[in-house]
């Protein structure tokens, strides 16, 4: 079996959002890119098969 391939991505957040994703990851030892991406997988296995976004039309 292959190694998945990672690639980078950037995004911006919110500045409020950015300081909570940081305190998660400070009271867990992890890296905020840890945090971004487990939300990632998490929201992503949680929309399988579903078309839509339930996002709205509203944009950070």
């Amino acid at each position: 079996m292959a190694a998945s391939k990672n690639v980078r991505s950037t995004v911006l957040l919110p500045e409020s959002v950015h300081r909570q994703v940081q305190a998660v990851a400070a009271a867990h030892d992890v890296s905020s890119a840890w945090v971004i991406r487990q939300a990632v997988l998490q929201y992503l296995s949680t929309r399988a098969g579903q078309s839509e976004l339930p996002l709205g039309t509203s944009r950070l």
